[in-house]
C-alpha cells in the first residue's frame, strides 16, 4: 500500500429528475416513516455460507435470525427476546454468534441490557455480561455464577476457529466516570476469562490489536489530553509515542496491517484521511493512503476475517462510498454497482472476503431504504435476499441532492435537500431547515431519510444544512462553529434559507425550523437570532440553556467533557457566562413570536427533562404559544412506534396550521 490512492471526485453528486416521480401518488401514512425495518444489521459467516440478520417479531421485537445462504433458505429465529430488542450481531465463528441485547429506554444501565453468544440453530445459548451492577451465586449451590457483571463490554471477534471473543472491562473512578479499560479473552461456551492487559499504562481507553491477535498499540486520555502507546513484537514494554491535545491536533490509530504496519487517521491539508505512523521515528507518512477532497474520511475497514488483510475501507463522501485496495475486489465493486440500479450506493459484506463464495450487498440510494442481495461468486449470479423496509414504495419518495453555499461570513456550507415527489425544481415551496444533533458530528447523506422523507411527503421542501461546527467536512469547518452556539451556527441556518430562496427552490413567506437535542436548541434559537426567518419551531429533546448542560448534574455527561471539552466547544462557564446568557432561549424566551411545539422524552439521561419543563413555565410568564407534550417512558429519541407516530401527526398539524403547502 505504498500507492497513494487519492480520489479526485469531489463529490458524487445526484442527478436530479424530479419530475419523474409520481406527482399524484397517495400520501403515504405516517406509519410509513416511524416503523423499526423488516431486516438491519447484516453479518455473514466467516465462510460466507450462512447470514445473520436482524429481524422484527410479532412482538415488535428485533429478534436474530439465520439464514442459510448455500442453498438460499428461510430465515429461522435464533434467538429473542420478549421485552427487549436484539441490537447488534457478529460471527464468532461459522457456527456460533455473539449478540447485545437492551430493552427499550433511555440508556438503561442495570437489568436491561446483555451479551449473548448462541449456535446458528439456536443451540448451546450462552449469557456473556449482564447490565447489572452485581452477578451473584447460583442460589442454593456454592457455585459462583460466570456470568460477567456491568462493566464489562464486548469489544471484537477473532475467526481463529475457535469459541472466543475479546471483551473488556471498564474501569471508573471515584465519581463515576470512564478511566481506564482492561482488555480480557472470553470463551463464549465455557465463559473462561483470560486478561490480556497486564502491565499497560494507566488511563488507556481504547486496544489495537494485530493480526495476531495480540494488542499492539494502545490509547489513552487523561487531563484533556491523549497518548498513544506501542509495543514491539519481541518486546512487553509500552513505549509512549505521541502526546497531544486531541481537539486541536494528532492522530486516532486505527489498524495495524499484516508486516505489523501501523495505520492511523489524521488531519492534514484540513481533511481527514488514513497515514501511516512510524513509532519507532513517532512520524506520520506524508501521502495519505485514501484521502476524499471536501470530506473527511471516517473509515470503517473491510479486513479478511481469516488472513487479517485490509481489504478496503468503506466512508461517506456526499453518499456511502467503498475503496478496495484489493484490484478483485475493486472490479467486483465495480461489476456489482453496474449490475444494480442506477444510483444506488453498494456495501459488500464478504466476511473471509478472499476466499468466500458468497458476499452480501446492502443496496441504498436517495429513494430507497436498502434492499439486500446474495452474491454467487462462481456462479455470477445476483438474488434478492429482502428489503430493510418492504412497505416503502421507491418511486414515491422524494429525491435528494447534495450542494454548498456560501455563508454570510464566506465559509462554504454543506447542505442536503430532500424534494417533495413530483416537485418542480424551480417552484418555490413551503420548507423545513431540519438541523442535525450533536452539533459536533456529521448530519446526513444521500441516502434515504426516514424524517426527512416525511417532510418531504407532506410537500414540504427539506434543507439539512451542515453547519459549522459539524464534523466530516475539514477541521477549519469544525473549529469555525467552536463557541458559536447562538451565533455563527445560528448564521448559518439562516443563510441556508435564504441561499434556497435564490435557488427558487423555498418560499420564504412559508419556512419552519425543526430539530432534536442540539437541533431542538436551534430550532427555538432561530426565532430569536433571526426573527422574520421562520414561521414556527419544532423542538424534540431540545437544550434550552447552554448553562444547564453544567448545572444539571443527574445527565450523563462525563467530568472530563465538562472540564475540558464543553468550555471549548461550547464555552466556559465562567468566562464566557456572559455570551452563553446571550445564546439561551430559555433567557430569552419573550423574543419568541412564533407558535413552538416543544417535545421531550421523561427518560432523557443526555438532555434531561428539566429543559423542557423550565422552558415551557418560561413561556407562559412570557405569553408565548407553545404546544407541550412529554412522552414520559421515551429517553433521547423514539423507541416505541406508537409515540413516535403520535409525535409525527402532532408535527403534521402544527405545520399545516403555520406553513400550509399550497396546490
Amino acid at each position: 500500500m505504498s500507492v497513494v490512492h487519492w480520489l479526485k471526485k469531489t463529490t458524487w453528486l445526484l442527478v436530479l429528475s424530479l419530475g419523474a416521480t409520481l406527482a399524484h401518488a397517495e400520501q403515504p401514512p405516517i406509519q410509513d416513516f416511524t416503523r423499526w425495518p423488516a431486516i438491519s444489521d447484516v453479518a455473514i459467516s466467516p465462510s460466507g455460507k450462512r447470514l445473520a440478520m436482524l429481524i422484527f417479531g410479532t412482538n415488535g421485537m428485533r429478534r436474530l435470525g439465520v439464514m442459510d445462504l448455500d442453498p438460499v433458505g428461510q430465515a429461522r429465529m435464533v434467538a429473542g427476546f420478549g421485552d427487549a430488542d436484539i441490537t447488534s450481531v457478529l460471527w464468532v465463528n461459522d457456527d456460533r454468534l455473539v449478540y447485545e441485547a437492551f430493552r427499550r429506554g433511555s440508556e438503561i444501565r442495570s437489568g436491561g441490557a446483555g451479551t449473548f453468544a448462541v449456535n446458528h440453530d439456536g443451540g448451546n445459548d450462552r449469557q456473556l455480561i449482564s447490565w447489572q451492577n452485581a452477578v451473584g451465586d447460583i442460589p442454593g449451590t456454592r457455585i459462583a455464577s460466570r456470568v460477567l457483571p456491568y462493566g464489562w463490554f464486548f469489544h471484537s471477534t477473532i475467526d481463529d476457529g475457535g469459541n472466543d471473543v475479546f471483551v473488556y472491562k471498564q474501569i471508573y473512578d471515584s465519581i463515576g466516570d470512564a478511566k481506564q479499560i482492561q482488555l480480557a479473552r472470553l470463551n463464549t461456551l465455557t465463559r473462561e476469562l483470560h486478561n490480556l492487559s497486564f502491565g499497560t499504562p494507566e488511563n488507556v481507553r481504547a486496544v489495537l490489536l494485530d493480526p495476531s491477535d495480540e494488542p499492539r498499540v494502545l490509547r489513552a486520555y487523561h487531563g484533556g489530553r491523549t497518548k498513544v502507546y506501542w509495543r514491539k513484537e519481541v518486546d512487553n514494554t509500552w513505549d509512549e509515542v505521541a502526546d497531544f491535545d486531541p481537539l486541536k491536533e494528532g492522530f486516532r490509530p486505527w489498524h495495524v496491517d499484516v508486516g505489523g504496519q501501523i495505520l492511523v487517521t489524521a488531519t492534514k491539508d484540513d481533511t481527514e484521511g488514513l497515514y501511516k505512523f512510524d513509532p519507532v521515528a513517532k512520524k506520520l507518512g506524508s501521502e495519505a493512503l485514501v484521502k476524499v477532497r471536501g470530506f473527511d474520511l471516517h473509515p470503517q475497514a473491510e479486513i479478511d476475517s481469516k488472513t487479517k488483510r485490509l481489504m478496503g475501507v468503506h466512508f461517506q463522501a456526499d453518499r456511502p462510498v467503498s475503496y478496495w485496495f484489493d484490484q478483485e475486489m475493486q472490479k467486483l465493486q465495480a461489476s456489482l454497482d453496474a449490475a444494480l440500479p442506477a444510483g444506488r450506493s453498494n456495501r459488500l459484506y464478504c466476511g473471509r472476503c478472499e476466499s468466500s463464495q458468497f458476499f452480501v450487498i446492502r443496496s441504498t440510494s436517495d429513494q430507497q431504504p436498502g434492499e439486500y442481495f446474495l452474491f454467487d461468486r462462481k456462479k455470477l449470479s445476483l438474488q434478492l435476499i429482502g428489503a430493510a423496509r418492504p412497505w416503502i414504495v421507491e418511486a414515491n419518495q422524494g429525491r435528494r441532492s447534495f450542494h454548498r453555499y456560501e455563508a454570510r461570513d464566506g465559509l462554504k456550507i454543506p447542505l442536503f435537500v430532500t424534494h417533495p415527489p413530483g416537485a418542480a425544481v424551480d417552484k418555490p415551496l413551503p420548507a423545513v431547515v431540519l438541523v442535525h444533533g450533536g452539533p459536533w458530528v456529521r448530519g446526513s447523506d444521500l441516502t434515504w431519510e426516514a424524517e426527512a422523507q416525511f417532510l418531504a411527503s407532506r410537500g414540504y421542501r427539506v434543507l439539512q444544512p451542515e453547519y459549522r461546527g459539524s464534523t466530516g467536512f475539514g477541521f477549519r469547518h469544525y473549529e469555525a462553529g467552536w463557541k458559536q452556539w447562538g451565533f455563527a451556527m445560528q448564521d448559518d441556518l439562516a443563510d441556508a434559507v435564504q441561499w434556497s430562496v435564490k435557488q427558487k427552490l423555498v418560499d420564504p413567506s412559508r419556512v419552519c425550523i425543526m430539530g432534536a437535542s442540539y437541533g431542538g436548541y436551534a430550532a427555538l434559537m432561530g426565532p430569536i437570532a433571526h426573527p422574520g426567518a421562520y414561521r414556527c419551531a419544532v423542538s424534540y429533546a431540545g437544550v434550552t440553556d447552554p448553562m444547564l448542560r453544567y448545572s444539571v448534574t443527574w445527565s450523563d455527561a462525563s467530568a472530563d467533557t465538562l472540564a475540558y471539552s464543553l468550555p471549548v466547544l461550547m464555552g466556559d462557564p465562567v468566562k464566557d457566562a456572559v455570551r452563553l446568557e446571550a445564546a439561551s432561549p430559555l433567557k430569552r424566551v419573550a423574543e419568541i413570536k412564533v407558535p413552538v411545539l416543544l417535545a421531550h422524552g421523561g427518560a432523557d439521561r443526555r438532555v434531561p427533562i428539566v429543559h423542557a419543563r423550565k422552558f415551557a413555565e418560561a413561556a407562559q410568564k412570557a405569553g408565548v404559544s407553545v404546544e407541550r407534550v412529554e412522552y414520559l417512558d421515551e429517553g433521547h429519541g423514539f423507541f416505541d412506534e406508537a409515540n413516535h407516530a403520535n409525535f409525527y401527526e402532532r408535527v403534521e398539524k402544527f405545520l399545516k396550521t403555520s406553513i400550509q403547502p399550497g396546490d
